[in-house]
């Protein structure tokens, strides 16, 4: 333990106490204050995307109507003079509408209106071939209303959005102008520094508050913000730089055209109050606790010089000299301290004079005592040898005699720990290839649940979904989430520790294991050939058996992946012969090298790389084999490939 003086330990004190206020107000606003601000800029981003979102949304929605209400008495061939005139009305009536056309099932305009244009250069369309518009092309393939990107018309000139609509066999398409959304963007906010922005799927800037970005034609998708906005559904928020200006801001979906808004604020000027307030906050504590401190120290001072000068007399008391004029101050505590030590000084002094008589009579008697001993002690010395030298032997002896059981007892322990642990690492191995398997297992029904949650949406937008198919769509799949489920309870009763040893069917549990391994198997190209015997029962515990033919089956997976067998294979045969199971598994992997099948039933002893073995598997399934069922395996390698022979007892054998 470390000695300080007391002056120092009382301004440290002094300093702990008054920096404490100061650090736990600067937590406060780590973990209060800034969260609070975060969660307020958030909140007004929010709302003011959600609402500029539904203004354009409503935007989108008014300006289709036009294009619906045209298909809607164009759906025939023979209506094309009906849709000019309804073309020419929907002119007059909707500024925003740039041109709008009719297409017929030959990809030619048929009906054609352009604001702002003369007839004669409207007519000179009539007859147009657009069967190379990507946009016609894909409505006509799905029948479903199309919203274009945002694009510079050819047509009705400048920056425009195109909603194709099927109308039977013809399609009407119509532009509209984007110059009204930066309009609308400008008389939301009057914050020169606030960023609004519509952002399509692109990344393309369609509309800005100020018209800056919208006339640099600019795409934001090497920013990291806008960039994720294809992760999320709703809303996406964070932090971007623009035109080197670091932002905060937030990104809300427009449903209709797939299109985003962006509201963003410079990080400072965001944060601008939150600062504020934290400064003012910081110069406060900063001045009172240097106040405080002060304080502290000055009465550390007095407080440690008055302890100085008892400690100086009670020092003069150590060395044995008698001290004199104990200090005293204003401070009664002080004043009995001193009168105490005063009084112990004189006792101390008195009990010594004391003790030094005392001491000289017992020197006396020690050296008259002492020429006895020394007679004494020879004697008893010769004794004593004798004595301990037989003790020693004896209880040598004793102590042999009584460690020795425990000695045994205490390495079977261990060794008994050791094989516990050596069998749990194979099974957590086995849990390791288990996962694997489960992840092929499951990879085609979560497609399949994918394929059927886009193909609701699908439904949902086409409004084909009634009651009927709602419900085919569940039993879908809750059928495909009970495959999924008895899976899992599949791999769970794998690894279900069984104590109670009993017969089992031989090919039922190899044909269970190999169950397990299917997906991997097919995934890997292997074939698996069982010629499995009928009728065999096996007396012992079902699980352990498994993990013997799992260890087996994984290795000669593995060796043939490894190896990139042409038309690799695994084949494994049971048989009875007398009193006696025999289990063939064997594979086309090349063999194993002489250097290394000695060793391969060695705990820990691995061909594999470390992240990928722990060389326990066959150790384990040896000792299972030999201690479980009382049986014996060898192996048996050629060039062609390894061949591994269990053969086990009919007759029940000794469970461990």
């Amino acid at each position: 333990m470390s000695v300080r003086p007391l002056r120092h330990m009382l301004v440290r004190f002094a300093a702990l106490v008054t920096l404490l206020p100061l650090g736990l107000s600067a937590l406060l606003g780590g973990l209060w204050l800034l969260p609070q601000a975060e969660q307020e800029i958030a909140s007004y981003h929010r709302q003011l995307a959600v609402t500029i979102a539904g203004q354009v949304d409503s935007y989108f929605k008014t300006s289709r109507a036009s294009a619906v209400s045209v298909a809607a008495v164009t759906s025939h061939h023979e209506a094309f003079v009906t849709a000019q005139k309804a073309i020419a009305t929907n002119l007059q009536l909707l500024k925003r509408l740039r041109a709008m056309y009719l297409v017929d099932a030959t990809d030619h305009v048929r009906a054609i209106g352009v604001s702002n244009s003369p007839k004669v250069l409207q007519n000179d369309l009539i007859g147009l071939d657009l069967s190379r518009n990507e946009l016609l092309q894909k409505a006509k393939r799905t029948h479903v209303e199309q919203w274009s990107d945002s694009f510079l018309s050819v047509v009705g000139g400048g920056l425009s959005v195109a909603l194709a609509v099927p109308a039977g066999t013809n399609v009407v398409i119509a532009e509209f102008d984007l110059a009204y959304l930066s309009e609308f963007l400008h008389q939301t906010t009057s914050d020169p520094e606030q960023v609004i922005m519509l952002i399509d799927r692109r990344g393309q800037v369609v509309a800005d508050q100020a018209g800056t970005w919208t006339a640099q034609q600019l795409n934001l998708n090497n920013i990291p913000l806008i960039r994720d906005r294809s992760q999320s559904s709703k809303e996406v928020r964070g932090s971007l730089v623009l035109n080197g200006v670091e932002m905060v801001g937030s990104l809300h979906k427009i449903n209709t055209v797939d299109w985003w808004v962006l509201v963003a604020r410079p990080t400072q000027t965001a944060y601008r109050q939150l600062w504020t307030s934290l400064g003012i906050m910081a110069l406060t504590l900063t001045t009172t606790t240097l106040a405080a401190f002060g304080v502290a120290i000055l009465l550390t001072r007095r407080l440690s010089q008055r302890f100085e000068s008892l400690a100086a007399h009670a020092q003069q008391v150590t060395s044995g000299n008698e001290a004199s004029d104990w200090p005293h101050s204003n401070i009664t505590e002080f004043n009995a301290l001193a009168d105490s030590l005063e009084k112990m000084s004189v006792s101390l002094h008195e009990r010594a004079r004391l003790l030094e008589d005392e001491i000289a009579e017992r020197q006396q008697a020690q050296e008259q005592l002492h020429e006895k001993a020394l007679l004494l002690e020879q004697e008893i010395g010769e004794r004593v040898l004798a004595e301990q030298s037989l003790q020693v032997k004896q209880t040598q002896l004793e102590t042999l005699n009584l460690t020795l059981e425990d000695r045994v007892q205490h390495e079977l322990a261990k060794n008994r720990e050791k094989d516990a642990i050596m069998i749990q690492q194979g099974r957590l191995a086995a849990m390791g290839e288990m996962i694997s398997n489960i992840a092929h297992q499951w990879r085609q029904p979560l497609n399949e649940l994918a394929i059927m949650v886009q193909t609701l949406r699908l439904e949902y937008d086409d409004k084909l979904l009634d009651g009927e198919r709602i419900d085919e769509f569940t039993d879908d799949c809750m059928n495909t989430i009970q495959h999924m489920s008895q899976t899992i309870n599949t791999f769970r009763d794998f690894f279900q520790q069984s104590r109670v040893a009993q017969q089992f069917d031989l090919s039922g549990a190899i044909l269970s294991t190999t169950g397990l391994l299917q997906a991997s198997f097919q995934a890997a190209g292997i074939r698996l050939k069982l010629e499995l015997q009928p009728g065999l029962l096996l007396p012992g515990r079902l699980n352990d058996f498994s993990q013997v033919i799992l260890n087996l089956l994984n290795n000669a997976r593995d060796i043939l992946q490894v190896r990139a067998v042409r038309d690799p294979f695994v084949r494994v045969v049971t048989q009875q012969l007398q009193d006696t199971v025999e289990i063939v598994v064997e594979d086309n992997g090349g063999g194993i090298s002489d250097e290394v099948i000695d060793k391969i039933f060695d705990p820990y002893f691995t061909t594999k790389h470390k992240a990928q073995g722990t060389g326990l598997g066959l150790y384990i399934s040896k000792k299972i084999v030999e201690g479980s069922f009382n049986g014996t395996i060898e192996v048996n390698s050629q060039s062609k490939g390894t061949c591994f022979k269990i053969i086990v007892p009919l007759q029940p054998a000794a469970m461990p």
